[in-house]
C-alpha cells in the first residue's frame, strides 16, 4: 500500500495550482481510472494516509468525499474506503477516456493506438480521431473565410464604429435606472417578441426614418442580424430550396442559410443593385427566397434603383416567393436623408425587414429586429420557444430609454456629420495619392467605401504585407460566391476599406502604408 501512495500525490505543474485536496483527489482518480487501483481495493485510513503524504487529515477526507460523491470510492461501515465495485471495465484506460495520465500507468490494451500529439498539443490530451459533424455544419462551414484578427482595431476594418464617439456613462445610467428595482417584465422575461417600450420606439423610429409599414406587434428582438436569418431559414426554407443572394455580398449570409439547407444562387450586382433580370430568367427551379440590401449592397455600396425595387416586389407575386430586406447600416446616408425602405413599398405582404443595432451603436450590444407580415407573426413566436425562448432583456430597456429620452436620435446625427467627415477625407486621399491605382465605387453612405484596383494586380496578393503592417482591410474578391483561380477577373479586384473608427490622423498614417505596399514591386 505504501508503494503505491508514495507518488499519488506527485503533481504535475499543470495541477500546482490546484488546492492540496484536489490533487490527491486526481491522483486517485487517474489510479483508479487506470487500473492501479483495481475495483474492491481498500484505501488507507485517512489518518494513516494523511501522515504518510504530510499534510492535513481535512485534505486527506475532503479529497475522500469527493471521490465518494462521484461514485469512485464507497464506503463500508466499520471496515473503511474502497475502490468502487461497479464500475465499468469501460472506464478503466485513462487515455482512452479522461485524458488523465498518472506515472507508470498500465499499458494499453492490445488492438489499441494512441495518435501522436500535434505540436501545441498537450501530451496528456486524449487521441485524435475522425471527427463527425452534420452536413448542416459542412455546408455552413463551407463559407467560412476568417480575417485577420489584431490586438486593437485597425483601419480600414469595414465593420468598426467609432467607440470612443459613444455615450457610455448615459448608457451606463439608464443600464442602472432599468435594474437598479428592475420589472418583472426583466427579471422573468415571457414575451418571445422582446419588451413592447423597445418595439414600439423602433416601429416609430422605422416610420418615421425608413418609411416602414410596421407596428410594435408585428417586430421581434433578436441578437443581431445572423440570428434573425437563422429564424427565418428555419422558418421558411427547406432543404433544398433555392435562395438567391446578391453577388458579391456578405458570406456570413450564405453560411446561416446553407445550415438550414438552402441552395445558394449567386446574382450579379451592377450599379443598379441586384440585377432582377436574371434573377427572374432563373426558373428551373425559381428561387423560393431572395435576400437583397437594397439601400446599399455589402461591399460594393450600390443601391437598388427604384425599378428594381418595383421588378422585385413583381417577381415575388409571380414565384409566390420572400424578399429579405437586411437594412444593415441605412441610417449613414451623407447625400441625403436616408432613403425609404422596399418594405415601404411592398403591398402583398413579400417582405421581412431585418435591422440591427451593432453599427449605428456599438457590437457588443448584439440586438437587432425583424419586421414580419401580420401572418407570419404567429409562426416566428412558435418557433422561438424551440431557440431561445426569449431575447436577453440586460440592454432592453436601457436602449429602450435611450430612444425615449432623444439620444438615439442625437447620436445618430451627430455620428452621420463625424462619419461623413472622414469619408470625404479617404475620398481625397485616394484621389490626390492613388487616382493610379484605386477607382471608387460610387456610393451616397456606409461606413466604408469600395476601390477597385486598376494596376492588373489580385487584391489578395497584397495580404500578407497589408497584415505585416497592420493594415486592415477586406479584399472585395472575398465576397463573391465563386472564389476559383480562373475568376481573377480584374472587376472583382479591390480594397474594402472602412473608415468610421478611427481619427484623421490615423487614417493618413495607415492610408500612407497601404500607398506604400500598393507601389511597391511584387
Amino acid at each position: 500500500m505504501s508503494t503505491i501512495f508514495s507518488w499519488i500525490f506527485a503533481s504535475s505543474p499543470d495541477d500546482a495550482r490546484q488546492p492540496a485536496y484536489r490533487r490527491l483527489y486526481l491522483g486517485i482518480r487517474a489510479a483508479i481510472l487506470d487500473g492501479r487501483l483495481k475495483p474492491g481495493e481498500k484505501l488507507p485510513a485517512t489518518r494513516e494516509l494523511a501522515q504518510q503524504l504530510r499534510m492535513s487529515r481535512n485534505t486527506v477526507v475532503n479529497a475522500f468525499d469527493l471521490l465518494m460523491s462521484e461514485g469512485y470510492l464507497e464506503g463500508r461501515v466499520g471496515a473503511g474506503s474502497f475502490v468502487a465495485a461497479s464500475l465499468p471495465d469501460r472506464l478503466f484506460n485513462t487515455s482512452e477516456t479522461t485524458g488523465v495520465s498518472a506515472p507508470h500507468a498500465a499499458p494499453l490494451r492490445a488492438g489499441k493506438t494512441t495518435a501522436e500529439p500535434k505540436a501545441g498539443q498537450n501530451s496528456n490530451s486524449p487521441p485524435s480521431r475522425p471527427l463527425r459533424i452534420s452536413k448542416s455544419a459542412t455546408r455552413s462551414l463551407a463559407y467560412n473565410r476568417p480575417h485577420p484578427h489584431f490586438p486593437t482595431s485597425r483601419p480600414f476594418n469595414p465593420a468598426t464604429p467609432d467607440l470612443s464617439a459613444f455615450p457610455f456613462d448615459i448608457w451606463a445610467r439608464l443600464l442602472r435606472r432599468a435594474w437598479r428595482v428592475p420589472k418583472l417584465a426583466l427579471t422573468t422575461p415571457t414575451d418571445s417578441m422582446g419588451l413592447p417600450g423597445l418595439r414600439n420606439e423602433i416601429a416609430a423610429w422605422l416610420r418615421q426614418s425608413r418609411g416602414v409599414n410596421c407596428d410594435a406587434s408585428r417586430i421581434m428582438i433578436v441578437s443581431g442580424a445572423q440570428q434573425a436569418l437563422d429564424f427565418i431559414g428555419r422558418a421558411l426554407i427547406d432543404p433544398g430550396d433555392v435562395v438567391a443572394l446578391e453577388d458579391p455580398g456578405y458570406e456570413g449570409i450564405r453560411g446561416v442559410l446553407a445550415a438550414n439547407g438552402a441552395v445558394i444562387r449567386p446574382i450579379p450586382v451592377d450599379h443598379e443593385g441586384l440585377q432582377v433580370s436574371v434573377l427572374a430568367a432563373e426558373t428551373s427551379p425559381p428561387a423560393r427566397m431572395v435576400v437583397t440590401t437594397p439601400s446599399r449592397n455589402y461591399p460594393m455600396g450600390t443601391t437598388l434603383s427604384l425599378a428594381r425595387r418595383l421588378s422585385l416586389l413583381q417577381w415575388a407575386r409571380d414565384v409566390d416567393g420572400w424578399i429579405i430586406e437586411d437594412d444593415y447600416d441605412s441610417e449613414y446616408r451623407y447625400d441625403g436623408p436616408p432613403l425609404s425602405s422596399l418594405q415601404g413599398l411592398d403591398r402583398d405582404n413579400r417582405v421581412i425587414y431585418v435591422g440591427t443595432f451593432s453599427r449605428v451603436l456599438f457590437p457588443g450590444i448584439r440586438l437587432g429586429y425583424l419586421v414580419f407580415p401580420p401572418d407570419l407573426v404567429p409562426v416566428f413566436r412558435g418557433l422561438r420557444g424551440f431557440a431561445d425562448g426569449v431575447p436577453a432583456p440586460t440592454a432592453q430597456a436601457a436602449l429602450s430609454a435611450f430612444f425615449t429620452d432623444g439620444h438615439f436620435g442625437s447620436h445618430v446625427r451627430r455620428m452621420r456629420l463625424l462619419y461623413g467627415e472622414r469619408r470625404t477625407y479617404l475620398l481625397s486621399q485616394i484621389a490626390e495619392h492613388t487616382a493610379d491605382l484605386l477607382d471608387v465605387v460610387p456610393t451616397d453612405g456606409g461606413l466604408h467605401v469600395c476601390a477597385r484596383l486598376v494596376n492588373g494586380q489580385a487584391d489578395r496578393t497584397y495580404e500578407h504585407a497589408l497584415i505585416a503592417k497592420q493594415v486592415d482591410c477586406r479584399f472585395l474578391s472575398s465576397y463573391f460566391h465563386n472564389k476559383s483561380p480562373r475568376d481573377n477577373d480584374p472587376a472583382r479586384q479591390g480594397l474594402i476599406l472602412g473608415f468610421a473608427g478611427w481619427e484623421k490622423k490615423q487614417l493618413g498614417q495607415s492610408f500612407s502604408d497601404l500607398i506604400a505596399i500598393l507601389r511597391r514591386k511584387l
